[in-house]
């Protein structure tokens, strides 16, 4: 409903506010068409109002219902208001009953409010609406932006961590691209701990962005085509996609400096971390479909 100006006449104001306090709109006309007036025909409520003849006793009697009017004779039935204070004064005092019954009935429900409510978290199905989803996150981005992305995937959305950049925003993202990405400005870690490596799932790609830690995009595609996403604002997959991506960082730079003897202790490419996935056939069908990091950041 449509509420008049701040300079529009009294009159309408009040039928405006009576509509807000449950009153019909013809019931609100007829209220204030009655007030100032002798006592009143409906036909000459109707005159007065422009309320349809039709729908003008109805209207009145159902202000009578309501306290708002009252009968003054029966032939021909006449009606006039009850003065605008005592009438706003009793739904005053409906209204703060109905608040009060509201409000105990509330407190003996019992509710948890320390439970808060749980983010919604949306999937997301084709390498199409992950990239969407991932360009449009760091566009949304106004501190700092994680990424972790397969090369062709992170190609795509170079161009959105680049505006970020430019705008001030702290980029950090997992280099996984053969050729060093041209990422000036940006700090960006070589994934360089499984070059030269063939792993199971070397045709995989992935996608994964944490922007301002209050949104995340992630997604994955085993296979390199059936991807599989979602994006969120919820705090335990935000908290754990950030994990995943700071956790591969943190490995890249201890490779980087302690590479040989890495490879020394756990062969080319560090395959043999993988070593404890292959004791058990079932946990290593689990790994093998839900570790992201693990698997398409191994891509050499």
């Amino acid at each position: 409903m449509s509420h008049p100006s701040p300079n529009a006449a009294p009159a309408d104001v009040l039928a405006s506010s009576l509509q807000d306090l449950g009153f019909s709109s013809y019931e609100a006309r007829c209220y204030v068409g009655l007030l100032g007036q002798p006592s009143q025909t409906g036909y000459a409520v109707s005159k007065r109002t422009g309320v349809p003849q039709p729908k003008v006793y109805e209207a009145l009697r159902k202000l009578v219902a309501r306290g708002a009017a009252f009968e003054v004779d029966v032939d021909p039935v006449l009606f006039a208001a009850v003065p605008p204070k005592q009438l706003l004064d009793g739904l005053s005092s409906h209204f703060q009953e109905r608040h009060r019954g509201a409000r105990e009935a509330a407190e003996r429900l019992a509710i948890d409010t320390t439970v808060a409510p749980v983010a919604a978290v949306y999937a997301l199905d084709s390498a199409s609406s992950s990239i969407a989803a991932g360009t449009a996150a760091i566009a949304r981005a106004s501190r700092r932006v994680y990424t972790s992305a397969s090369p062709d995937e992170m190609a795509q959305l170079l161009p959105a961590l680049e505006e970020r950049r430019d705008a001030g925003v702290d980029v950090v993202l997992i280099d996984f691209a053969r050729k060093p990405l041209p990422a000036d400005g940006m700090r960006v870690f070589r994934h360089a701990s499984t070059e030269n490596s063939i792993y199971r799932h070397h045709q995989a790609r992935h996608i994964a962005v944490v922007v301002d830690s209050v949104e995340t995009v992630y997604a994955v595609a085993p296979g390199g085509d059936n991807w599989d996403g979602v994006r969120t604002r919820n705090a335990a997959v935000i908290a754990a996609v950030k994990g995943m991506i700071k956790h591969d960082i943190d490995l890249q730079q201890i490779y980087a400096d302690f590479g040989p003897a890495l490879v020394a202790a756990y062969g080319p490419g560090l395959q043999a971390l993988e070593k404890y996935r292959q004791d058990d056939t079932s946990e290593r069908t689990a790994g093998d479909s839900g570790s992201a990091v693990q698997d398409t950041s191994l891509m050499g």
